[in-house]
This record gives structure tokens, C-alpha cells and sequence, in this order.
């Protein structure tokens, strides 16, 4: 089986926030209304539960990728030991794509940049090993972190 590092994926300015509605207009999830009127604490309290269901089914979906979208892909060494400076693998340039995070990892030379890396890598100092100077071990490809940064989907 192929190690692969940790994939993530990030968006520039993505916010959300989930509101249900009353007869008063938007409140937050969880609020509970203010009143003698114990009909109306009932149905809010069952529009929060539904609201909640939905919210659930949403994340539990796998919403299809969008066709084309606009993507810089980085991998870094997240290891404390590895200086900030050679802690970046790989920072490609932006491009327009269709394909899935896992794909555009396979469209990277990992191989020969893990290798360079290491080159340098094995000369850093683990500062956790107090006793002694010991070196960084190589890094295997699954502890390097990638994340795709979604920069616009069409």
C-alpha cells in the first residue's frame, strides 16, 4: 500500500453560519426563546432539533466536486526541528484543474522532492534528544502534510 501525507483542503474566505427561523426571524441554533407560552418553547425547540438533522445530513453528504476549480497545492515537513525555511517541500503555482486532492498528489514528483529533502533534513538537530546531538531521522511520505488551497470553483 502507498503512504500518502496528510491531505487537507482550505478555501480562501469560506464562512458559515446556521440560523433557524422563528416567527421573531433568524436566531441562533440552541437559543432558547424567552416566554409563558409553552406551545411556543416546544416548536422552537423542534425547529432546533430539525434544523440540527439537516445540518447533520449536510456534513454527512459528500457533496460532488466542483468541475473545474483553481488550486495551489503545498506540502510541508511539519516537523519543530526542521528549520521554517526548509520546512516547504513543494509550492506549485496556481492552476485550473478538474481533479480530486488525492490526484493532484500523484501529478507531483513526491519521490525526487523527498529525496532532496532528506538530503538536507538528516543534518538538522532533533532537539528533543537532550542527552546527546542526534540528527533528524529521513522523513517518510506519510509525515509530510499537503494542503490544497481552493482558490476559486467553477
Amino acid at each position: 500500500m502507498l503512504d500518502t501525507p496528510a491531505i487537507a483542503s482550505s478555501s480562501y474566505g469560506s464562512n458559515t453560519s446556521v440560523f433557524a427561523l422563528n416567527a421573531g426571524g433568524a436566531r441562533p441554533l440552541g437559543h432558547v426563546a424567552m416566554g409563558n407560552d409553552i406551545r411556543a418553547l416546544v416548536a422552537n425547540a423542534q425547529a432546533d432539533r430539525d434544523m440540527h438533522n439537516i445540518v447533520n445530513q449536510l456534513q454527512q453528504e459528500k457533496l460532488p466536486m466542483a468541475s473545474r476549480r483553481l488550486v495551489k497545492v503545498v506540502i510541508v515537513d511539519p516537523n519543530e526541528n526542521v528549520p521554517l525555511d526548509n520546512c516547504i517541500l513543494y509550492s506549485g503555482e496556481e492552476k485550473l484543474t478538474d481533479a480530486t486532492d488525492q490526484e493532484l498528489f500523484f501529478e507531483i514528483d513526491i519521490k525526487g522532492i523527498l529525496d532532496k529533502h532528506n538530503e538536507k533534513r538528516v543534518t538538522f538537530i532533533d532537539k528533543k534528544v537532550k542527552e546527546r546531538t542526534e540528527n533528524l531521522e529521513p522523513a517518510k511520505i506519510r509525515d509530510l502534510k499537503m494542503v490544497v488551497v481552493n482558490v476559486a470553483t467553477f
